[in-house]
Formats: C-alpha cells, sequence, structure tokens
C-alpha cells in the first residue's frame, strides 16, 4: 500500500475528508500544491475537473412565447465563469424564436463589471437580431450597480416573472 502524501497540511486524506470540492480549492493558496499533485497523480481528477467547469452556467425554459433564461451562480465573479455565461447566453439567443427573451436573475445576489459588459454586449446582439430583451427579480445589490451605471435605462427591467412576461403582450403609447 502507498504511503500518504505528507505536506505541510496533514496526509490527502486529511486534507480530502469533509471537504467539497469547491472548498477545497479556495481554503488556501498553499493547497494550490496539493491541486498540482492531484492532477498529476490521477488523469480522473484531469478530466473530472475539466467536466465540472463545463457545466452549464445558465438554464433556459420557454413559457408561451418568451424563452426564460436563469443563472446557476449566485455569484458571477470569475473571469471564465463569465465568459462561458457570455457564450451561452449568445448562443440561446437564436432559440428565442418568437423574439422575446427573457432573463431571470433569480439568485444572483452579485456580478462582477466584467459580467455587465456581457449584459450590455447580449442587448446589443438582441437587438441587432429583432428580439426583446427584458431583464426580472433583479437583486436590489445588482440593480444599484445598474443604477449607478445608468444602465437601468437601457436595459428593460421587470420586478417579477410573471409581469415580465405579461410586458412582452404591451403595446407602446402609438400601437407599437
Amino acid at each position: 500500500m502507498p504511503k500518504p502524501i505528507k505536506s505541510g497540511f496533514g496526509t490527502m486524506q486529511e486534507l480530502l475528508i469533509g471537504r467539497s470540492v469547491d472548498n477545497l480549492f479556495r481554503v488556501d493558496e498553499g493547497l494550490r500544491d496539493v491541486r498540482r499533485l492531484l492532477f498529476s497523480a490521477n488523469p480522473f481528477i484531469v478530466y473530472f475537473f475539466k467536466k465540472s467547469s463545463l457545466m452549464a452556467a445558465t438554464t433556459s425554459q420557454t413559457n408561451g412565447e418568451v424563452l426564460i433564461v436563469g443563472f446557476t451562480d449566485s455569484k458571477i465573479l470569475d473571469s471564465q465563469r463569465i465568459e462561458q455565461v457570455g457564450r451561452e447566453l449568445q448562443e440561446i439567443t437564436p432559440q428565442a424564436i418568437h423574439k422575446k427573451y427573457l432573463l431571470n436573475f433569480r439568485g444572483v445576489s452579485f456580478m462582477s463589471s466584467a459580467m455587465i459588459t456581457k449584459l450590455v454586449m447580449l442587448n446589443k446582439s438582441c437587438k441587432a437580431q429583432g428580439v426583446a430583451l427584458k431583464f426580472c427579480e433583479v437583486s436590489p445589490n445588482v440593480l444599484e450597480v445598474f443604477k449607478i451605471t445608468k444602465l437601468n435605462k437601457l436595459f428593460d427591467i421587470q420586478e417579477g416573472e410573471e409581469k415580465a412576461i405579461a410586458s412582452f403582450d404591451k403595446k407602446g403609447w402609438f400601437g407599437g
């Protein structure tokens, strides 16, 4: 039987027991050595981490004619995750076949400025494709950022999902 790998933090088993994968790599920068060791020791772990980093960052469903997209993360801060979210949001836009796209922020409490840039790009892309984009269930923290940056004037932000869905069918003052 191989001897346990020792580090300044104890054996590998002591490090891994009772910790989620996410917490293991956020605990201490000294654990980077452990991560490197894991990856070099077991090809399955490398495969697992590559697959887990590809987990969807968004969810989608339709409600009538409206494509509703949500987020799987409560905090969208990591640059790789932001790239993935931005890519998924752009790729799903053609699925809004009735040109109604609702982005539901339920559960999102924080996002970085880079994520806000992705939302501006999504808005521009939707306009170019004739897709009506609306946001709903935006948390007070995120809404405050939209207000500070005056993006609340650019984005159509609705309170709840039901109101947002209903707002797609409302006509403007002049029937448009």
